[in-house]
């Protein structure tokens, strides 16, 4: 309570409480070395200095000091008083958990979000800091190959975030930059969990910059999705949950363009689904590299839990019943039964919302429904739903987990803003 009535009532009003600036100092360096600096060093050794309560009250403490935090942000003069600290635990390997915890979860990220918006905007130079450590070089000669990748990985993630919480386009002086990073590193870096930070990365820019500024990723990005999906589509023996997984952040990725129908996109998308009326009737030689693994889907044996509950040995049923089942466990996760909103327009959601997968079989409702949805939306004139699809990627962005195999909850208590 005492953090909130500081946060709430006392920072906002330091001018008119407190006119001496030495004096705003002090009392704001006292709330950082005895609130703040302590939760934060106790996260980043594994502890934690707070309430010893449940989770759910260490989230409520967290998110106070995090208001503390942003009270203090909004006084232009206090700025040196907080700013090291919060960047230090920005760059902490900690910064992203696997799931939530108390200092971070979708309820706390608009925040965190302000927090380093303020903090970029202030010290652009931070930005430059960010994408250097975005390395692409190999590991040393008895480095931990694993731990590299995984290290790469989090530095992605951090510039991923940084780009999601600043505004539209205030970094596309350096977008030059980010592309030859990401091209280096698909190039470079085979490892799965690095490559999912790329289409994660990428996502973002397409929420973050102007479409026509993106022209010149096409190339790489088309001949890394075709790779992608060819390497599905010719694939013999035992999946990897990596690769499943790896797909699915492609999958993610085509699944937004397929939203926001970006005009370059739009020229390429039939490589990936059928455009025409055909894709209501379906066509058994089409060319579309998602009817074509709609098909080796449908060929493919049956799971063992389609067998356990008494499925059709037919394949289209066999499809259609794990399709069926899929919309229903996503309208109960999210509570999205009633899509009319905004005045009842139509409006336009990615169709995956889950954050890993074990295997393809799980993006079978993307697979066999992505021509028909993209077909159907160019008609109701659907707009696409920013604040859905923001919550989307907040859910991606703020936890990190590279041995995750499980489904977690993707919009549950994410309230912020939406810049598009």
């Amino acid at each position: 309570h005492i953090l909130t009535y500081i946060g709430g009532a006392v920072i906002p009003q330091f001018p008119q409480l407190v006119p001496d600036y030495e004096r705003q100092v002090s009392i704001a360096m006292n709330l950082m070395h005895y609130a703040v600096v302590p939760a934060f060093k106790s996260h980043m050794t594994g502890g934690y200095s707070g309430p010893a309560q449940a989770l759910t009250s260490r989230s409520q403490h967290f998110a106070q000091i995090l208001r503390c935090l942003n009270a203090l942000s909004q006084q232009p003069s206090l700025m040196k008083v907080w700013k090291r600290e919060v960047w230090e635990f920005f760059c902490d390997q900690k910064f992203f958990p696997p799931a939530a915890d108390h200092t971070m979860s979708p309820a706390l990220a608009p925040h965190w979000r302000h927090l380093i918006r303020t903090l970029l905007v202030s010290e652009k130079e931070r930005f430059a800091e960010v994408l250097a450590k975005v390395a692409t070089s190999g590991p040393a000669l008895f480095a931990n190959r694993e731990h590299e990748a995984q290290m790469r990985a989090i530095s992605l993630r951090r510039l991923s975030f940084v780009i999601w919480a600043g505004a539209v386009n205030q970094y596309l002086a350096s977008l030059p930059q980010i592309q030859e990073k990401l091209v280096d590193i698909l190039k470079n870096t085979p490892h799965p969990s690095v490559q999912i930070e790329v289409f994660l990365c990428l996502r973002m820019l397409l929420c973050r910059v102007s479409n026509h500024h993106m022209s010149n990723f096409w190339p790489m990005l088309l001949t890394e999705l075709m790779r992608l999906f060819h390497q599905q589509l010719n694939r013999e023996g035992r999946e990897e949950p990596e690769q499943a997984n790896l797909f699915l952040s492609a999958c993610k990725f085509l699944d937004l363009l397929f939203i926001l129908g970006t005009d370059d996109f739009l020229v390429h998308q039939w490589i990936f689904i059928t455009d025409t009326i055909d894709a209501l009737h379906g066509s058994r030689s089409s060319t579309a590299l998602l009817d074509q693994l709609s098909s080796r889907l449908l060929s493919m044996p049956r799971r063992k839990q389609d067998r356990d509950e008494g499925v059709s040995d037919d394949s289209t049923n066999l499809v259609y019943h794990q399709m069926s089942e899929r919309a229903t466990a996503i309208a109960s996760a999210l509570g999205l039964n009633d899509l009319q909103a905004l005045g009842g327009r139509p409006l336009k959601r990615p169709i995956i919302r889950v954050r890993s997968v074990v295997s393809i079989r799980e993006l079978d409702a993307f697979v066999h429904n992505a021509s028909v949805q993209a077909y159907q939306a160019a008609f109701t004139l659907a707009e696409p739903d920013t604040e859905f699809i923001e919550s989307l990627l907040v859910s991606d962005l703020i936890f990190i987990d590279f041995g995750a195999s499980t489904v977690s909850d993707p919009v549950a208590g994410y309230i912020g803003e939406y810049d598009y």
